[in-house]
């Protein structure tokens, strides 16, 4: 594999992330992968998590190159197409439509905000948001719900641009304190 990956060097008009910088991370990959437990998840085997988050980034970052200089995007739009690849796989959102509903009575609207955002990828607009949880008074939606979580450094909401992204704290409280599956 490595002999494979360092004639690619020598090979084509490709711009150098895809001759030099993919194929050795490539190399990195598959070593992390096969040695060092990544790759085998199960009842005897407990990954190391920063192990896992480094193949994840470095997945992430080689397919986002890939689709950066096969279809002609900006960095910007090819880590929004990756993400998306990415997405996370959430029961609790439940896509009706053009509309994706938070399923669970048990949860407030600050917690059904939370996972809706989480679900996301990158930023929705607080329109979008209250119409699948069905917030009828937009003001008070943003009052209420928005302010307080953005105060928390949950979420960022731009009131200007009238929009919502979950922050890391707040991806993480989803994580940790509300129950994704139904």
């Amino acid at each position: 594999m490595v002999a494979a990956c360092n004639l690619l060097a020598e090979t084509g008009d490709f711009p150098r992330s895809v001759k030099i910088q993919i194929p050795r991370l490539l190399i990195a990959l598959y070593e992390i992968r096969n040695n060092r437990n990544v790759g085998h998840v199960g009842a005897d085997v407990d990954p190391n998590h920063m192990d896992a988050a480094v193949v994840l980034s470095l997945a992430k970052w080689i397919m986002g190159e890939l689709v950066r200089i096969f279809h002609g995007t900006s960095i910007e739009e090819a880590t929004e197409i990756v993400d998306a690849l990415a997405d996370r796989t959430i029961p609790l959102l439940w896509k009706v439509g053009s509309r994706t509903r938070v399923l669970g009575t048990h949860l407030g609207a600050k917690d059904k905000t939370l996972a809706y955002v989480f679900g996301a990828t990158g930023a929705v607009t607080v329109k979008e948001i209250a119409d699948s949880l069905e917030y009828k008074n937009l003001s008070q939606y943003r009052k209420t719900v928005l302010k307080p979580l953005h105060k928390a450094d949950m979420i960022h909401f731009d009131s200007k641009a009238d929009t919502v992204e979950i922050s890391p704290i707040g991806g993480r409280y989803v994580e940790t304190n509300i129950a994704l599956t139904v």
